[in-house]
């Protein structure tokens, strides 16, 4: 993905190409976000058969397939700047996997040239009743947004390095517009802060969706 925090050289405390695989002692009763950075579909038996080993995992994947047996985010413009999938590109069959039971939401990435493509995906996928989350685009490389409004950014550290992020004004002011086509839309983190801890978004999530999964196993 364009500017990805993960594929930015020594970015992230792990490379990129390790494979990191926690222990059981260290998840505890946490739950395990698989190919954090990477996509689920790639060696997609392989990333199912060796998470099986935690009782509490979502996968993450860019490309159409679902229908994995655990939650699994979308994110459904991996490139920002081009077209998001929406739900009327999936092909519906009478036992279709496309009935999105397993998604806990879609990821929308967000500049501050897009935004029309979020108000439009924002609104489909929420008259399908997907749960929609913004994330708000860093970048490393100033080029990369040279045709986009430097007002909506400022250059300051992110985690353990510097980028240029989005302003808290930035990010309030796109969630009031595109609450106004998709009343529940939510972000990733807070206007205020990148911590898992002040967001929850993924934990209240996947909960709401692994209940779904069940019930429509028991079903059956």
């Amino acid at each position: 993905c364009n500017q990805c925090f993960y594929n930015r050289p020594k970015a992230f405390y792990l490379p990129i190409g390790q494979r990191h695989f926690p222990t059981l002692e260290e998840v505890g009763d946490g739950i395990v976000r698989v190919n954090s950075g990477h996509d689920s579909n790639i060696d997609r038996h392989y990333v199912i058969r060796t998470t099986e080993q935690y009782p509490k995992r979502f996968f993450n994947t860019s490309i159409p397939r679902f229908n994995f047996p655990a939650p699994v985010v979308f994110t459904a413009n991996p490139n920002e700047e081009e077209k998001p999938i929406l739900p009327h590109d999936f092909v519906y069959h009478e036992t279709s996997e496309y009935e999105f039971d397993d998604v806990m939401f879609v990821r929308l990435r967000v500049s501050s040239t897009n935004l029309h493509y979020i108000i439009m995906a924002a609104e489909q996928w929420g008259i399908e009743h997907v749960p929609v989350v913004l994330t708000f685009m860093r970048y490393y490389v100033k080029d990369v947004f040279a045709k986009q409004n430097d007002n909506f950014y400022n250059y300051r550290k992110y985690i353990i390095n510097p980028s240029w992020c989005p302003t808290e004004e930035f990010m309030r002011l796109t969630l009031q517009i595109v609450s106004q086509f998709n009343p529940r839309i939510e972000m990733c983190g807070t206007p205020t802060s990148s911590f898992c801890k002040d967001c929850l978004n993924c934990e209240k999530y996947y909960r709401i969706t692994k209940r779904r999964m069940n019930e429509s196993t028991t079903s059956q």
